[in-house]
Order: C-alpha cells, then sequence, then structure tokens
C-alpha cells in the first residue's frame, strides 16, 4: 500500500528551495534513448547525494534538485556519464518517441537535423517540438506545442494543443506531408511568428488560437506548396 500512502516526500525542490541556493536539471539518456544504464543511475544518486532530491517527471526526464554552487561540475559529470541535460529557460525543447527502440529509424536523420536547428531557440514562453517516428505517435505528438509525425519521406504538423489541465485538448493537423527537406524552414517560419508576434507570456496554443485566422499563417501553409 505504499504505492498510495506515502505521497508526501520528504524534499521537493519547492521545499529545498524555500531559502534559494537549489538549482534544477531535467535529465535523460538522450531524445530518442529512453533506457537508462545501472551507471547512470548510480552517477545520479551520488550527484544528488542526501542533499538533494530526485523527481520523475512527465516528460520522459528525471528532475535533480542540486546545490546550485554544484551546478557546473554536476552538469560535467552527467554529461561524462552518457546523459542528456536538458536546457533550462524559455527555449525550443526538442521531444521524441523511441523510434521502437531502433527498429523504425527512417525519420531519426531528420529529428537530429531539426535538434540542431532548433533546440535551445529562444521564445516567449517555453515550447515544446515532439517528433513521432511513424504514424503510431505513442508518444502523443498531438498534445505538444509542435506535434510531427513522419510518414513516407514527410511529415504532418499538428498545432494547438492544449497540454494540460481541465481543458486540455490535442492540437489540430495544420500541415499534411510536409517533405523532409521543408520541414526546417517549414518549422522556423511557425517559431519565428511567435517570437514576433506573441504577447508577453503568452503559451504557444494561445497564440496560435488568438492568431490562426491571420494571414500570416496562410502564408506559412503556401510556402511549402
Amino acid at each position: 500500500m505504499n504505492a498510495f500512502r506515502q505521497n508526501i516526500p520528504d524534499k521537493t525542490f519547492e521545499t529545498l528551495n524555500q531559502q534559494g541556493g537549489f538549482s534544477r536539471l531535467a535529465v535523460s539518456p538522450g531524445i530518442i534513448n529512453k533506457h537508462y544504464t545501472p551507471a547512470q543511475f548510480q552517477k545520479i544518486a551520488e550527484i544528488v547525494g542526501e542533499k538533494g532530491a530526485i523527481k520523475y517527471s512527465a516528460s520522459y526526464s528525471i528532475l535533480l534538485s542540486i546545490p546550485s554552487s554544484e551546478l557546473t561540475e554536476a552538469t560535467r559529470a552527467l554529461q561524462e556519464a552518457g546523459l542528456f541535460v536538458a536546457s533550462s529557460g524559455p527555449h525550443i525543447v526538442m521531444k521524441a518517441c523511441d523510434f521502437c527502440d531502433g527498429e523504425k529509424m527512417e525519420a531519426v536523420p531528420q529529428t537530429e537535423q531539426l535538434y540542431q536547428a532548433l533546440d535551445g531557440i529562444t521564445v516567449p514562453v517555453r515550447m515544446r517540438v515532439n517528433v513521432n517516428g511513424c504514424a503510431s505517435a505513442c508518444y502523443n505528438p498531438t498534445y505538444d506545442d509542435i506535434g510531427l509525425v513522419y510518414q513516407h519521406e514527410s511529415f504532418d504538423v499538428y498545432l494547438g494543443a492544449i497540454p494540460m489541465g481541465t481543458k486540455a485538448q490535442a492540437g489540430t493537423l495544420f500541415a499534411k506531408r510536409v517533405g523532409i527537406d521543408h520541414i526546417e524552414d517549414f518549422l522556423l517560419q511557425i517559431i519565428r511568428l511567435y517570437q514576433d508576434q506573441a504577447r508577453s507570456n503568452e503559451p504557444f496554443y494561445k497564440f496560435y488560437r488568438r492568431t490562426k485566422s491571420n494571414a500570416d499563417w496562410e502564408l506559412v501553409k503556401k510556402s511549402i506548396e
């Protein structure tokens, strides 16, 4: 019954950081790989120690709360252990499925290319781009800010999801079969619209729903015709 009754952790990011001095890192095995090794778990435990806290998140990562004074050294040690440390702040953040644990790798080159081009771009509010390697879409790309579903040398692009809350709602299909040679520029156009026209602290889904009838969105669509 501990799975239900022990639901109040001794330490959380909020309680640790009441007096300041703690930072949070989002750690994963990679953008595609979802498998940790025992050595990586040992390294995580070593870095957090008795002072910090570890939390599993809903975004395919483990959150570590550690003293801010140890942030640089901890990041280096985690990366040396083969772990991916996500950037923090109002940036583009890439997510992806596991490509059937390596059985369906057709879209991996394009996913890597998109990561190199998009990850870390500054935007009004943190924005998630979720790439799935086939039509099964097992990692729910339609519930992120921009969802990409790979099909036959192209991507279907979904926008406008409300990711959480009582009004949570999947995004809608914005463009179908955007070719792999055009997808990077296509997404950059969408991101630039958000950067240029969003209100202060306006999440992407609110921005898209407020502006989707504007002519600028039609220009984005026409760019792939």
